[in-house]
């Protein structure tokens, strides 16, 4: 269905739609409860457009940030991204709504209505109080958050569709999966770097982390696939840090990467983790969520491009850490 949408009724069958548009309502209910709500809702190949209110400045004001802070906690275009791609959203498009909508459309003819209430109305002086404040936040501070439209579509993933990983299963190294795991990372790589960097992390009690070793099997029990999850640090904040990641050549691009990655994750997830970073593909990681870690004020101790260093909030409503990310040791950086 296109055009105009009926209000969406909790009953709905799933992709039963080709375009959901939100403007402004996903406010009432969240923007993280929205996405995940109306995302079964959505045909294969649908569009949902939302509007979603965010910080625009590094360091807004705190004049702006105790009245959001009050309505309704905002988040940086960075946040709201990593919130799209966890609730299964890839970002076809981003639009800033310019502030002639905010005065000319909205809050000129609102000023104006508030102005003519009648104050002797049960409940009108608070109301137009409360939208005078607001106009005049928007005039004084209007520089430190915007409104930005993003359409959105179920995320695609050629690596985790059901043809290619049913028959995959992923578990947790145990003891005697080191020297498969070694020769996963030979034969993924050119030299013997990524295998002797697996060894040295495990050596390291400060960067081991139980349970964040995974393996991905392929069909009849050959293990393929390998994602690592360490101890790493942005500042003095604990944070993880994926990789390496590796994939036998007879099993790549059949989905055994992407089903270690993402169990894995899935694992620091129920551990209580929340900061993860990766240096590597900036085509390849953002399936998972990862966006570009400058976004979270988040920078590597070494010179690299920007899309290569990326930043994956497990919880997008926790806190970020911001700061030099400091590595283990067996990095040597």
């Amino acid at each position: 269905m296109t055009g105009r949408i009926p209000p969406i009724s909790p009953t709905a069958h799933d992709e039963s739609f080709d375009l959901i548009s939100a403007e402004g309502s996903a406010y009432f209910i969240g923007f993280d409860t929205a996405l995940r709500s109306w995302r079964r809702l959505l045909a294969p190949g649908g569009r949902l457009v939302v509007t979603e209110c965010e910080w625009s400045a590094d360091s807004p004001s705190a004049e702006a940030r105790a009245f959001w802070d009050q309505a309704y906690p905002l988040r940086t275009r960075e946040h709201n991204i990593a919130t799209a791609h966890a609730a299964g959203y890839a970002v076809a498009a981003l639009h800033t709504l310019p502030d002639r909508d905010w005065f000319e459309e909205y809050y000129t003819p609102l000023s104006q209505r508030a102005h003519a209430a009648d104050p002797a109305v049960p409940g009108m002086r608070e109301a137009v109080a409360a939208t005078l404040q607001k106009i005049t936040m928007r005039r004084e501070h209007g520089a430190d958050y915007q409104y930005t439209g993003y359409v959105l579509h179920p995320q695609k993933d050629k690596e985790t569709s059901p043809i290619m990983t049913s028959s995959l299963t992923t578990r947790p190294e145990s003891a005697g999966d080191v020297a498969i795991i070694r020769d996963i990372n030979l034969a993924a790589f050119p030299t013997p770097l990524e295998a002797d960097l697996v060894e040295a992390l495990r050596a390291d009690p400060q960067a081991w982390l139980p349970g964040l070793s995974w393996l991905a099997e392929a069909p009849g029990g050959e293990l393929a696939g390998y994602a690592l999850l360490t101890r790493c640090h942005v500042g003095d904040s604990p944070a993880l840090t994926l990789g390496p990641c590796a994939v036998k050549p007879e099993h790549q691009q059949r989905g055994a990467g992407s089903a270690a990655i993402r169990a894995a994750l899935q694992a620091a997830r129920e551990q209580g983790e929340n900061l993860v970073l990766v240096l590597g593909h900036a085509e390849y990681y953002p399936r998972f969520g990862f966006t570009p870690a400058s976004g979270f004020r988040i920078r590597p101790p070494f010179d690299v491009e920007d899309k290569y260093m990326m930043a994956l909030a497990l919880d997008p409503e926790r806190p970020v850490p911001s700061g030099v990310i400091r590595y283990p040791a067996a990095f040597g950086v």
